[in-house]
């Protein structure tokens, strides 16, 4: 598990923002400045440089870990303590019938004892993404932009509680790019009390993974696929 979320967090912090703008100084634009001399005969009167700025990526991670899951619960969480230990920037939540910041358990604690004490936290209770997502924005909303790509730990049951497509929709218009890892099979997507049809229409991808052979199948595919706005 390490291994592979080290892998897929090396990818994901190669893929900085990259602006470049013109400056008085920096690095040569040598196409640009060729092509603003071809009316100069070729000298370069008009000399453009360039600067690039990079900017690391943010990653806010959102695990489920309530009674739906409860067989997957472990391994979820084992995916979220794994990616906390190799990403510099993380911001990580576990919820069910609401959501918490687990930043302190993941922190402190060893594995063992950060997944119990999570669980005892908020695990095993009735799902309600809705509420769950309503507590994402108030608590993140305001940071979330194009620098941050939100991480879905989840099987996108709503036990009848209304949704919020709303919210997921605006995660999805504020955030770089929305991951979304769920353990059941894409065949129980939208059956009973699964939104998850509903829910991948805001996702940049939306994949089946529950166990490590899948997340080493996924972790490529996962990371070709998005493409950072």
């Amino acid at each position: 598990m390490e291994a592979l979320v080290r892998r897929m967090a090396r990818r994901l912090a190669t893929r900085y923002a990259r602006k470049r703008h013109r400056a008085r100084k920096g690095k040569l634009d040598v196409r640009k400045t060729i092509r603003r001399s071809m009316g100069h005969g070729g000298v370069p009167f008009d000399v453009v440089w360039k600067n690039e700025t990079l900017h690391k990526p943010k990653i806010a991670v959102l695990c489920d870990v309530s009674r739906s899951v409860a067989a997957a619960a472990q391994f979820l969480l084992l995916f979220l303590y794994s990616l906390n230990e190799v990403v510099e920037r993380l911001d990580a939540f576990a919820f069910s019938d609401r959501l918490v910041s687990v930043n302190d358990l993941l922190d402190d604690e060893k594995v063992d004892d950060a997944i119990t004490l999570v669980l005892a936290r908020v695990g095993f209770r009735p799902t309600d993404y809705g509420r769950s997502l309503a507590d994402f924005m108030g608590a993140q909303g305001s940071r979330l932009d194009r620098r941050t790509t939100v991480i879905i730990l989840g099987d996108g049951r709503s036990n009848y509680a209304d949704p919020r497509l709303d919210l997921m929709r605006a995660v999805n218009d504020r955030a770089r790019a929305v991951i979304w890892l769920n353990p059941e099979p894409e065949t129980y997507w939208g059956q009973g009390d699964s939104k998850m049809d509903a829910y991948r229409r805001f996702c940049t991808v939306a994949k089946t993974c529950n166990t490590l052979n899948d997340l080493e199948r996924i972790i490529e595919d996962v990371l070709r696929t998005y493409r950072p706005r």
